[in-house]
């Protein structure tokens, strides 16, 4: 029995990708560097922001300046986050019947976690989640399992009581290697595609087919 589902967030539960586009651009656009459009940006996302910036900018650029234009892209996002952000159509319904069946939600997102918490406070106030993490210095980030074992840890649930649920192959792998069954969204930033080559068990096509699993 499904006690408790695990979701990725950017691009499972929040289309976050204009924000994250606009900040990364204006900081490449600063020092004239070639900026991206949003498909390419899709193909960034996914492994925390120090990959996400390394495969923006200029692959010549050397390494002691790069933690510079870290800093910068960081700080930039750190102003845009929310203005153009907003939970795909159907999520916040889903999320909201998820609370009333009393399945425990949480979520975990390879998004700084100094990011991911106030993000999850700004659009999801009435949603209740049991724990949300965002990378952390101090645990791998996706797709190693270790955060996926501390969650079913704290929430003490065995791996098959949890669904993990997220729009990328690193998600699907990250599920897999926590042994958790990986189930993949149509409408997040990757191809139904590459979810499966990813060994996604289940594609949703909209959020409220989550409910079919339970």
């Amino acid at each position: 029995m499904i006690k408790a589902i695990i979701f990725d967030l950017d691009g499972t539960l929040l289309d976050t990708l204009t924000d994250i586009m606009e900040s990364v651009n204006q900081v490449l656009d600063k020092y004239s560097f070639p900026t991206h459009d949003l498909q390419s940006y899709k193909y960034f996302i996914g492994n925390g922001i120090e990959v996400l910036t390394q495969k923006a900018f200029p692959q010549q650029i050397p390494e002691n300046e790069f933690e510079g234009y870290l800093k910068e892209v960081t700080e930039e996002y750190a102003k845009r986050q929310t203005l153009r952000t907003r939970p795909y159509d159907g999520i916040m319904e889903m999320l909201s019947e998820l609370n009333s069946l009393g399945i425990k939600l949480t979520i975990l997102s390879n998004k700084p976690h100094e990011f991911t918490v106030p993000t999850v406070q700004h659009f999801f106030s009435e949603i209740k989640f049991e724990i949300v993490f965002g990378a952390r210095k101090e645990i791998p980030r996706k797709p190693a399992p270790d955060a996926v074992y501390e969650i079913l840890n704290i929430l003490s649930l065995s791996k098959d009581e949890c669904l993990y649920v997220g729009d990328t192959p690193t998600d699907m792998l990250t599920a897999k290697a926590a042994g958790v069954d990986a189930i993949g969204v149509s409408w997040g930033f990757r191809t139904i595609e590459e979810l499966n080559g990813a060994g996604a068990k289940r594609i949703l096509n909209r959020p409220q087919d989550i409910l079919d699993l339970l």
